[in-house]
Formats: structure tokens, sequence, C-alpha cells
């Protein structure tokens, strides 16, 4: 997998969250909003998943729909995963639109024409960013992994999730940025984040940081 120690450059703040492990689920909203992840690139979805992002056998057998940029995933071994990529992974879903978007499902020839073909050659291991939306199950699958490791996220997304549940979060969660222990409540109050769209962010489980 790739170094975590090169997942957060410089350029970003860091603001890690120290939670009580039964308030992580409030984060998840983000990984369904959409974040950026650090890792390895220019690799088939299958190594992608598995050697890059670690999703263990039994979750992969879970992941009934993958789109790569937009477009249906059939074949995780050839379809490539690029520095810009985006990811979105899916448990079953239900209903005609679910059958239709179940990689190498029957009913998989409906949408043909949208499904994803790799046009370009395998090209060299990069390391790059990766976005990644994750639904339904799979939140809880493979979020509390993905939050621990560290992810990019916007803003935008970090405040409003803040707006929406700081009454949860102020019981359970303390804050830090750049190391520095922060109010909740003052976050998006604070001058190192001022004027920054994305910001690299980071859940620990464990006593709550004072």
């Amino acid at each position: 997998m790739a170094d975590e120690g090169s997942a957060r450059p410089g350029s970003y703040p860091h603001v890690a969250f120290f939670v009580d492990g039964t308030l992580l689920a409030q984060f998840f909203l983000l990984l369904q909003q959409g974040v950026k992840i650090r890792r390895r690139t220019g690799c088939s979805v299958n190594v992608f998943l598995r050697e890059e992002m670690g999703v263990a056998p039994e979750i992969m057998e879970r992941i009934q729909s993958i789109m790569l940029d937009g477009r249906p995933v059939d074949d995780i071994t050839t379809a490539l995963v690029h520095d810009g990529s985006t990811l979105a992974l899916s448990a079953a879903m239900p209903g005609l639109v679910g059958a239709t978007l179940r990689r190498g499902g029957a009913y998989s020839s409906l949408r043909g024409a949208i499904t994803y073909h790799e046009t370009g050659g395998a090209c060299a291991p990069v390391e790059g960013w990766v976005g990644i939306k994750i639904f339904n199950l799979l939140m809880a699958a493979l979020g509390p992994d993905i939050l621990g490791r560290g992810v990019l996220v916007r803003s935008s997304d970090l405040f409003g999730l803040l707006a929406e549940r700081a009454e949860e979060l102020g019981k359970g969660c303390s804050a830090a940025i750049d190391g520095k222990p922060v109010d909740i409540g003052k976050i998006t109050q604070s001058a190192a984040l001022a004027g920054k769209d994305e910001v690299f962010l980071a859940t620990v489980i464990g006593p709550i940081k004072n």
C-alpha cells in the first residue's frame, strides 16, 4: 500500500478528529459526497481495491456496482485507475437500476453504451489522487479504515457536516488542526482553513483529547 507519510502534502491543512467509536458513522456522509485518497495508480480496479485500499475478499464480494469516471465497470481486471480518476462503490441496490448497474449481472447488456472500456494501454504505477464515493452498506464496511488513513475533503462539505451535526459531535468528539487543539464549534472560523478549498481529514478512534 501507499506510504501514508506521503498522503498529506504540506499544502493542505490537517484536521484530526478524535472520535468516540459510536460517532464515527457521523463522518460517513463525507464518503457519500466524495473524498480523495492518495494511493498508487496506474493499476487495475481489482489491484487498486485489494492492494491500495486494502479491501478484504469478503468485502470485495459485497461490492456489486463499480463506477469508474462515471461509467459502470464489468471487468475489474482490465479497467485502470489513473491519477485523477473517480471510483464509486456500492453494494447491491434494489430495482431495475440496481440490477442494470450490477457488474456482470444479467441486465448489464442494457447499458452497453455507457459501460467503461479501457482505451489506453497499461501505464506505469505512479502515486496520485483518486476520488472515492461509497454508498449504502459499504460505508460501514470501508469507512473506518479510509477515514482513519486520511482523506482529502472539500472544506464546504466538512463545514456543512459540522453545522448539521454539531450537537452530536460536540458531545463525543474533539479536534486538532495541524496538531493544535481546536474547539469543534470554531473549526469553520480557523485562520488555518481560511481560503482553503480542500483539507486533509483523518479520524482517530479513542480517548477524546482536551
